[in-house]
């Protein structure tokens, strides 16, 4: 009986296989190992191959299917990838153990890399063809002594067409060569370049529009015709129909086949709806579950024009407000706006209703650079102010009424992706006074500054700095209560409840400041497929002087988050916690919402 038992499990658990020595059975993959990797992550190679075991957050579902022809493409991949990073001695090899155990025949695949030494770039040659000598850039993406990679590699081709595209030659065309030394380990690259003639923009063309009329399209350009030819402004003219939000898909093409230097430009455009609907909905804290619902018209009475409308909820602030926007006001790249909200705010030490009204100006001075002004006409009425509050204000609070007076700012925006930037920058920088009429006379001053900056490892370092300023024009109470500075929350220093930092009344209840001051870091990562992560510092405080940055006084907060992007943008669940637990204060705060922190 013990050798019967003893052959039983021999039988069930064989030698390790190759993929010809399996018998033709179904098998189903049991697991997947990789050993032996030091230049890249276990769960990177383990993406570029087909062959999977069942995700182990899915026991309900049967194992895959075991495929020796998928498993060999698998390693090919795998050496393609070393390869294609430098890695040209790379060896890879496998075995199969399998488990037949009648109903459930298993494999676990084990693969071991032994990745040896990487090619590094010897030499750089570029040079122009023809008789004319132009200049080239001073720098390419491949530069000698660094590890040879493909992906550089093709990197230094496009950096060249992009050099020429930028000035005037519709037609470059590069070819390139890279010669491989696997003994010295040594890739020695070279480009040659033939630019074409130098061009200019010839006639334009659009196709596709059916209900958007053609001249739409064509005053998005930035170009004339005669001008030179830029690839730089073909981008920027892409961007401005995709602004418009009435196209899915976007193409601008040229003439290649003739090479002429006389360009005549294509305009392909592929029409959306122009009316659609948004929905969203988050949670914090602090605030509980909150929603919006906008409706938006892109193409309202033609040219362009949008009219929308928005509706919020949550338990501390209520809106609906309308918007209506004009194209092209005016001048070229100027939007006219006419902006109308009905707000409702419940704070813990005051309630505000407001109707605001808010036409401006919004002219884009440069790709990166807008700019806005416009003029603020509200009315404001503030009930249940709690009398510690008021106390703590020097007894003097105006309920208000009136409040009217300029709004300007600019914008600097840099970003590749307005709802997950990897790489650019955002400055803003914003002045509001009342006073023009009305029961209140201040002003307010507020800049925030965003950089994001991409780290090896597909990880991303995001950093975001503000200061603000407010001041009361005469007496105190010109400044009010719902115009002052705060911090705490979401969009601020997250471990710390909605405007829980800074000074406070007797009731513990916020009074905000005139001065404030933010910061954060946080670092950003994939961490399977969909899936991310982040960890993250938040700092800030508020002070009542006026311009007097607290930097000394900083409340410091942490955490981490989790994102899982979607084609609307990343959802994200962040969860902050407080270095010094203010007293009442929770110990932690949750947010959830749809886009990055920042």
């Amino acid at each position: 009986m013990l050798l019967l038992g003893t052959l039983v499990l021999w039988a069930a658990k064989a030698a390790p296989l190759t993929i010809d020595e399996i018998d033709a059975r179904e098998w189903h993959v049991k697991a997947v190992e990789i050993a032996g990797n030091e230049a890249f992550w276990t769960s990177t190679l383990k993406a570029e191959v087909l062959t999977q075991p069942r995700a182990w957050y899915m026991p309900w579902k049967s194992r895959p299917v075991f495929d020796p022809t998928t498993f060999q493409a698998d390693l090919e991949r795998l050496r393609r990838y070393y390869e294609s990073r430098g890695y040209f001695e790379a060896r890879i090899v496998y075995e199969l153990e399998a488990e037949a155990l009648g109903q459930g025949d298993l494999i676990t695949v084990r693969i071991w890399i032994e990745e040896n030494e990487f090619v590094r770039v010897g030499t750089v040659e570029a040079g122009v063809k023809g008789p004319e000598a132009l200049p080239l850039p001073e720098e390419l993406p491949i530069r000698r002594q660094e590890q040879f990679t493909e992906e550089k590699y093709q990197a230094g081709d496009k950096a060249l067409k992009e050099f020429f595209l930028k000035r005037g030659y519709a037609h470059v065309d590069v070819s390139r060569t890279a010669k491989v030394d696997v003994e010295k380990h040594l890739a020695d690259v070279s480009y040659v370049v033939d630019p074409g003639p130098e061009c200019v923009f010839d006639g334009s063309q659009v196709e596709g529009t059916k209900d958007v009329e053609p001249y739409m399209v064509l005053r998005e350009r930035e170009w004339h015709e005669g001008d030179p030819f830029s690839i730089d402004r073909i981008r920027e003219t892409r961007e401005n129909l995709l602004k418009l939000d009435l196209f899915r898909a976007v193409e601008i093409g040229w003439e290649t086949q003739n090479k002429p230097w006389q360009v005549p430009m294509l305009l392909k455009v592929e029409e959306k709806p122009p009316r659609e609907i948004r929905i969203s909905a988050g949670y914090a804290t602090d605030e509980h579950y909150r929603a919006q619902l906008r409706w938006q018209n892109n193409n309202f009475l033609g040219d362009g024009r949008q009219l929308g409308a928005t509706l919020k909820y949550s338990t501390i602030t209520s809106s609906i407000g309308v918007l209506f926007a004009q194209p092209h006001f005016l001048v070229p790249h100027m939007r006219g706006i006419i902006e109308f909200r009905q707000d409702r705010e419940t704070e813990d030490n005051y309630t505000l209703d407001a109707s605001r009204l808010n036409p401006r100006l919004e002219p884009r001075i440069t790709r990166a650079l807008s700019a806005y002004f416009g003029v603020r006409v509200e009315r404001d009425k503030l009930s249940s102010i709690d009398g510690a509050t008021v106390d703590a204000l020097g007894g003097d609070v105006k309920d208000g009424v009136l409040l009217v007076g300029p709004s300007l700012g600019l914008r600097w925006n840099t970003t590749n992706d307005p709802l997950n930037a990897t790489e650019g920058s955002v400055a803003n920088l914003g002045f509001d006074q009342a006073g023009l009429a009305g029961d209140f006379n201040f002003y307010k001053i507020t800049a925030e500054a965003k950089k994001y900056q991409p780290l090896p490892w597909e990880m991303v370092l995001a950093g975001r700095g503000k200061l603000g300023f407010a001041n009361a024009i005469g007496a105190e109470s010109n400044l009010p209560l719902f115009e002052r500075l705060y911090a705490g929350g979401e969009k601020s220093v997250r471990g710390y409840g909605r405007r829980r930092l800074g000074p406070r009344s007797s009731a513990n209840d916020p009074i905000g400041g005139r001065s404030v001051v933010e910061a954060s870091l946080e670092l950003r990562r994939p961490i399977l497929g969909p899936l991310g992560g982040a960890v993250f510092l938040d700092a800030g405080q508020v002070s009542l002087k006026k311009y007097d940055p607290p930097i000394g006084d900083l409340k410091l907060g942490y955490g981490f988050a989790v994102t899982y992007t979607t084609p609307v943008g990343p959802l994200r669940f962040d969860v902050g916690f407080p270095v010094e637990r203010p007293s009442g204060d929770a110990a932690w705060q949750l947010y959830f919402s749809i886009g990055q922190f920042y």
